[in-house]
């Protein structure tokens, strides 16, 4: 437990080692993915499957949506950029969840598709995280009125 909270402290540390960022990364997306996928195994039972054509629109719709903000949240040079990128990617995996819940069984194929965009929003957290910094006057030199 220790080594989890360890590299879970490092992770919005820009000064941190990047493979123990990256480890905290990938514990951080763990622990999302289980999350959501136990919330989801509980709303099995509960959502009545709901065939309405509109609800197909309406999940690719919201899931361009949230990859519209997990793309803007990985243009912010901020160190927790990523983690903001990989929460968004893990609400697109839970958004199509329960689309998929209430679309079943043809919707069922929306759980892999969730899983899919939930895995390139922690590969593009991952290479945000070993990203170069830049300083806050943008560029790779010292901001504006350094000595």
């Amino acid at each position: 437990m220790k080594g989890v909270l360890r590299v879970l402290e490092a992770l919005p540390n820009p000064k941190a080692p990047l493979a123990l960022r990256k480890r905290g990364l990938w514990a951080y997306a763990g622990g999302i993915l289980a999350l959501h996928g136990l919330v989801l195994l509980s709303l099995f039972p509960l959502l009545p499957p709901a065939g309405h054509p509109l609800l197909w629109g309406l999940a690719f719709l919201g899931l361009g949506g949230v990859a519209l903000g997990v793309r803007g949240s990985l243009r912010e040079r901020d160190p927790l950029a990523p983690l903001v990128a990989l929460g968004l990617g893990g609400a697109g995996f839970f958004f199509l969840g329960v689309m998929g819940l209430l679309l079943r069984p043809e919707g069922l194929f929306l759980f892999p598709l969730g899983g899919g965009f939930f895995f390139l929003a922690l590969k593009a957290a991952e290479t945000a995280l070993a990203r170069p910094k830049e300083h806050p006057g943008g560029g790779n030199g010292p901001g504006p009125g350094s000595p």
